[in-house]
């Protein structure tokens, strides 16, 4: 909405009431405040690029960007986001295509500014959003040019974008303190084989920091050399998901300024995250603790997810004094591969103690030792054989049969002990709703679950398949 609802006089935008605009009936539905002015980019508009319009556009503004011709890319763009509620938005319509963005040939130096990504949104940039675009190929002498970066701005949504072959996928960072970086929303987006070989392991699919942080509905896979998921956000929240086949661990969640604060905690809850079998860097799955000398107190809470992994090396590996685990109604399995002596939880660095994990009503790989306190075997359960698994080759992990193990074994939810502000992020997005009314479906979305948690793992019991097979697969 713009300062005192005056409504701006400029030649060429467009401008719309409250109402919804919708582009071929499917895509791009979303309400434009009265008084904002709609700025086109494309083949034949008023701006060729986006950055002119991001130039001229005022708090409230939507740029609204047309594919080019023959769905060819925008190059070299850089954007550098300083305006409140600005909404980039791709004009697409039906099953089209995204707009594509290539920054191949541009040095994301992050100089004055020149941003470090594609999209930059800078401190007080609050309320932006980024929807319908695929950003590759964004790279820097540093080795950390991110399709988005995310400055220490507040409220930022990243919906509905493919994100891959960059140095990073999606970089975000605060300044210590809980007043920036707050709610950043990462939404339905596909972010996959980002990474630079010249610094391996250093660069990530997401790499994140800042107050909080809510990842929803994403598929995330193939990191080139470091994490599928890195975070050192004080709150971080990843429902929904699909994160398979990194080149290190699928989750690596650190120590930064803000995790020196009590309850810097972590929720995972209805994901399917898998080990890619011929992986080369650290074959552990999750990481909560630290790398960077400072303190992590706080809590991970794994509820309902599918975790695959045929590695000896944890499930979850804390590494800090005051890092603490629960897990809650999960399947962990060794798909198929008989491994033995496998490990749920490791807590042998930085002071961690396993005294400060605990976990109920999961189901084991019968490889999986249960630790020596925190898991009741009275109400962790051993898994005869594989789970019912719908199509696992190709991406699908389904319960197709009502096993006796898995119907209705999970803990309610009221139960779990997941504290709210972890919530938070999640309800923004469905009002009313907890974390266990929905199970992932490709591609990079979500759908109902029916049984609401009530079977363990991601996914309700007895529903066959979910929409295409990952993208990896194809």
């Amino acid at each position: 909405m713009v300062a005192g609802g005056l409504l701006r006089q400029a030649p060429m935008l467009k401008r719309y009431s409250a109402l919804a605009v919708c582009f071929g009936g499917v895509a791009g539905w979303w309400p434009v405040p009265v008084g904002a002015a709609t700025l086109e980019v494309g083949e034949g508009k008023r701006f060729v690029r986006i950055e002119d319009a991001n130039a001229k556009a005022q708090a409230g503004d939507v740029v609204l960007v047309y594919p080019l011709p023959d769905n060819k890319r925008y190059e070299k763009t850089a954007v550098f986001v300083e305006q409140k509620k600005l909404s980039f938005r791709a004009a697409v319509k039906g099953t089209q295509a995204r707009v594509r963005i290539s920054g191949s040939g541009y040095d994301y130096s992050g100089a004055g500014h020149v941003p470090r990504a594609v999209f930059q949104f800078n401190r007080g940039a609050d309320g932006c959003v980024l929807e319908g675009f695929e950003l590759t190929e964004a790279h820097n002498g540093s080795h950390n040019g991110a399709g988005v970066r995310i400055n220490q701005a507040n409220d930022v949504t990243v919906r509905d974008c493919e994100i891959q072959h960059n140095d990073m996928g999606i970089m975000s960072n605060g300044d210590g303190s809980m007043e920036v970086g707050v709610n950043q929303r990462i939404e339905r987006c596909v972010i996959h084989h980002n990474g630079n070989m010249d610094e391996p392991g250093q660069n990530h699919n997401l790499y994140l920091g800042g107050a909080s942080v809510t990842v929803f509905g994403c598929e995330i896979y193939s990191s080139l050399t470091g994490h599928n998921v890195k975070s050192r956000a004080h709150l971080t929240t990843v429902v929904c998901c699909y994160i398979h086949d990194s080149n290190n661990r699928e989750l690596d969640l650190v120590d930064g300024k803000e995790t020196e604060l009590p309850g810097s905690d972590a929720l995972l809850a209805c994901n399917v995250i898998v080990k890619d079998p011929a992986c080369k860097g650290n074959r552990s799955v999750i990481h909560f603790g630290q790398d960077g000398g400072k303190r992590h107190d706080g809590t991970i809470m794994l509820v309902n997810n599918t975790i695959v992994t045929p590695f000896v090396s944890p499930v979850v590996d804390l590494s800090a004094a005051e890092a603490r685990a629960r897990m809650v109604n999960n399947i962990i399995c060794d798909g198929g591969s008989g491994r033995k002596n496998m490990v749920l939880v490791d807590a042998r660095r930085g002071g961690a103690d396993s005294k400060n994990s605990a976990g109920t009503h999961n189901l084991l790989a019968p490889g999986l030792a249960l630790p020596a306190v925190g898991f009741p075997a009275d109400s962790n359960l051993t898994a005869a054989g594989m789970p019912p698994f719908a199509d696992p080759k190709h991406g699908d992990y389904h319960l197709t049969a009502k096993d006796p193990q898995l119907a209705g074994a999970g803990l309610p939810w009221e139960q779990a002990g997941v504290s709210g502000s972890l919530l938070a992020g999640f309800v923004e997005i469905k009002p009313g709703g907890s974390p266990l009314a929905w199970q992932y479906r490709q591609p990079a979305g979500a759908e109902a679950r029916t049984d609401h948690g009530a079977a363990l793992g991601a996914y309700g019991l007895g529903v066959a398949g979910g929409g295409p097979a990952p993208a990896s697969h194809h």
